[in-house]
C-alpha cells in the first residue's frame, strides 16, 4: 500500500487506531500493553502519503491513557510534557456523541513500519475534533521548539518564589486561559540591579462564556509575582480574535509550571511561538 492509499484510508495526523486493533501493534514490537490505551497518529499527514519508505519508513503514534476528567493546567498545551485532550465517541444512537478524557506524555510513543498499517484503518467512530487536533499538533510541536527565556527572568521568578507557592496561586488562571504569553523587554540578559519590562498577554478563546473579571484578576496574581521579582510588568487579557497575527509574534508561550523551585539550576521554561 502507498502513502496515498494509507491516507485515502484515513490515515492522518489525529486519526485514532481502533481498540481492536492496539494489542496486535504492540505484540508487533514486543512491548506489553497497559490498560485503558488509545493511540494516536502522530505523525504529518505529509509524512504518512510519501510512498518513499527509505525516508519516510515509519508512523509515529502518541500513547494516550484514559482519565477521568481533564485539569484545566493541562489543556490546550499548557504543560509541554503533558496535554490533557478531549475525544468524541459516536454512538450508534442517531448521531449522538459523548466524550472521553485522556492524557498524553510527551516521552510515550511508538514507532510503528507504515506496512503494518496496510490492512487496517482507523476508528471511525473516535476522533479528536477540530479545536482538540490544533491543540494536540501545537502541543507536538512545542516539544521541539523551546527558545529560553533569558536565565535572569527565570531566576528571579524562582528567588522571590523558592518553593513555588505563588506559582500555586497563579496557576488557577490557567483553568481558563487558552494561553499565557510574555513579551519581555530587553529579551536579554540583564544585571540584578536593572529592572525587566514585561507585557504580559493572557488569551481565552474566542467564544469564551466565562467571567472575564475574575479571570482577568488571576492573571493579575502572575503580573504580581513577576512584579515581586523587581520586573515592570503591564498586563492585557484579549480573546483570541482581538489579537493580530503580527501582535502574538512579538510574544513567547509561558510555561510558568517548567520553571524549577528545587534545583539550583532551573530549567528555562517551554515557549510556543505560534497559536
Amino acid at each position: 500500500m502507498s502513502g496515498v492509499e494509507l491516507e485515502k484510508s484515513g490515515w492522518r495526523q489525529g486519526a485514532v487506531v481502533q481498540q481492536v486493533n492496539i494489542a496486535g501493534i504492540f505484540d508487533s514490537i514486543n512491548q506489553t500493553m497497559d490498560s485503558g490505551i488509545v493511540l494516536i497518529v502522530a505523525s504529518q499527514s505529509c509524512d504518512i502519503v510519501s510512498s518513499n519508505l527509505e525516508s519516510e519508513p515509519f508512523i509515529e503514534l502518541s500513547i494516550a491513557r484514559l482519565i477521568e476528567e481533564t485539569d484545566g493546567n493541562l489543556t490546550h498545551n499548557k504543560n509541554p510534557r503533558l496535554l490533557h485532550a478531549t475525544l468524541q465517541i459516536r454512538t450508534s444512537d442517531g448521531g449522538v456523541s459523548r466524550e472521553q478524557y485522556i492524557e498524553l506524555k510527551a516521552y510515550e510513543k511508538l514507532t510503528i513500519p507504515k506496512e503494518y498499517f496496510c490492512d487496517l484503518v482507523p476508528d471511525q467512530n473516535c476522533l479528536l475534533n477540530d479545536i482538540q487536533l490544533e491543540g494536540y499538533v501545537s502541543w507536538l510541536a512545542a516539544r521541539y521548539s523551546r527558545p529560553a527565556l533569558p536565565s535572569e527572568f527565570n531566576d528571579r521568578l524562582v528567588r522571590v518564589d523558592p518553593r513555588g507557592k505563588l506559582r500555586k496561586k497563579a496557576k488557577r488562571a490557567n483553568e481558563q486561559l487558552s494561553g499565557i504569553y510574555v513579551e519581555i523587554v530587553p529579551d536579554a540578559e540583564i544585571s540584578s540591579e536593572e529592572i525587566y519590562a514585561i507585557n504580559l498577554l493572557g488569551l481565552v478563546s474566542s467564544g469564551f462564556e466565562g467571567n472575564l473579571t475574575e479571570v482577568q484578576t488571576v492573571l493579575d496574581e502572575y503580573a504580581e509575582v513577576m512584579r515581586q521579582a523587581s520586573m515592570d510588568v503591564n498586563v492585557v487579557l484579549k480573546r483570541e480574535s482581538e489579537i493580530s497575527v503580527a501582535a502574538i509574534k512579538r510574544f513567547k508561550r509561558f510555561y510558568y509550571d517548567d520553571l524549577s523551585f528545587k534545583d539550583d539550576q532551573p530549567l528555562p521554561p517551554e515557549v510556543d511561538n505560534t497559536l
